[in-house]
């Protein structure tokens, strides 16, 4: 019997990194929607194993969305995906959940939803953890002219 993916939930403005990230973790056997904006996130209706967040949204921030899709039981775990540099933001972001810097790329993201996994089947790890070594290496890098 083959157990269903993990179903995350990635919540990011940036399109190109969004559609990035999305495609790497569904190489990695994960099943992924993405939500551009804290209400886009918030109208969805289905419920997600793990929620990936960045902390500056266009209509909000990812710190107050992860509250609200914690305590409306949507999500029972969140991490956060950012290029933030607002040190209290920060810090209240880890008081919630793990904090990965964009700048280091996708590669710790994806070694913290490895590690994640243990409420899934042992058969469902085997697979996935095969998949997540052969993309590990070449994490994503997001460039951007300033």
């Amino acid at each position: 019997m083959q157990s269903l993916a993990q179903r995350l939930l990635v919540v990011e403005d940036d399109v190109t990194l969004a559609r990035a990230l999305s495609r790497t973790l569904a190489r990695c056997g994960f099943s992924v929607a993405v939500a551009r904006s804290c209400t886009a996130a918030r109208s969805l209706a289905q419920t997600f194993d793990m929620a990936i967040l960045d902390l500056d949204l266009p209509d909000g921030n990812g710190v107050d969305l992860a509250r609200q899709l914690l305590d409306s039981g949507k999500v029972p775990g969140v991490m956060f995906f950012t290029g933030s540099t607002d040190p209290g933001m920060l810090a209240r972001a880890r008081r919630l959940g793990p904090l990965v810097m964009k700048a280091k790329g996708s590669g710790e993201l994806i070694t913290l939803l490895a590690t994640s996994e243990s409420a899934d089947p042992p058969e469902s790890r085997t697979n996935r953890s095969s998949k997540l070594d052969s993309v590990r290496a070449p994490s994503l890098r997001r460039s951007r002219a300033r």
